[in-house]
């Protein structure tokens, strides 16, 4: 048998993929017992696996009661990607400026990654996706990488239904990530941040217009408008001519 760290691992893994491709349906009853039994592992590392699988916001636990997948919520993608849209930009236009030119240089190595992967396996894409976005808040701080890291994962699930379902997904994804390098190479803070920002709203409004088209992504709007405002390039103009006096 597996060491219990192992199993924990193992279990995890096999019940996220499950989760993330539909396999194990939302609302869908979760039990450690029944778990424990088809893993062969006794219900420790399962509890773990749980436990992870709850922070990543996949399933739903209370006291005394069963876990269940947790469902897939309008709201909770709305309120989701509006605290990604406010949060990695900012963490995104705090990195830009300290940018090492190797970590430009990996941005760059991820994208072709991307690219290269792209239509194919969705879950070997998503290692490298991840690792692109923590690139872009690689200077942020501790905290604020945590939280953004952790928004990450639970998009996932609302990220994959747009990516599987929607033919230009990878196309125009892989656009727009050239994009926000782009404005990272030219040192420009405010338009990488703003293409960040439209970059996470065009996936949420496109997740929206498949499952709820009738619902108005206010909030969505609303943290967009936040980090775009009037945007305004800090590459510096040329200082204007002076009159001869």
């Amino acid at each position: 048998m597996p060491a219990a760290r192992d199993s924990t691992v193992v279990i995890h893994r096999a019940l996220r993929e499950a989760i993330l491709n539909n396999q194990i349906t939302a609302g869908a009853e979760l039990s450690q017992a029944r778990v424990a039994r088809d893993f062969r592992v006794s219900r420790g590392p399962v509890r773990e696996a749980f436990r992870l699988l709850e922070r990543e916001g996949l399933i739903q636990t209370e006291v005394n009661q069963r876990a269940r997948v947790a469902p897939f919520s309008i709201e909770d993608l709305e309120q989701l990607y509006a605290v990604r849209i406010v949060n990695e930009a900012l963490g995104l236009a705090l990195s830009v400026p300290r940018f090492a030119p190797a970590e430009l240089d990996e941005l760059d190595v991820a994208l072709q990654r991307m690219d290269e992967l792209a239509g194919g396996d969705i879950a070997d894409w998503e290692i490298v996706h991840g690792r692109f976005h923590r690139l872009l808040v690689a200077h942020a701080g501790e905290r604020l990488q945590r939280l953004t890291r952790q928004c990450f994962e639970h998009a996932e699930r609302y990220r994959r239904v747009y990516v599987t379902s929607e033919p230009r997904a990878w196309t125009v994804g892989a656009s727009e990530h050239r994009e926000i390098v782009a404005a990272c190479q030219a040192r420009d803070a405010p338009v990488a941040a703003a293409n960040l920002a439209r970059h996470l709203s065009r996936t949420a409004l496109a997740v929206f217009l498949q499952v709820a088209p009738d619902h108005d992504p206010q909030v969505v709007r609303a943290a967009v408008r936040q980090v775009t405002g009037p945007v305004t390039s800090t590459i510096a103009a040329p200082p204007a001519r002076r009159a001869n006096a």
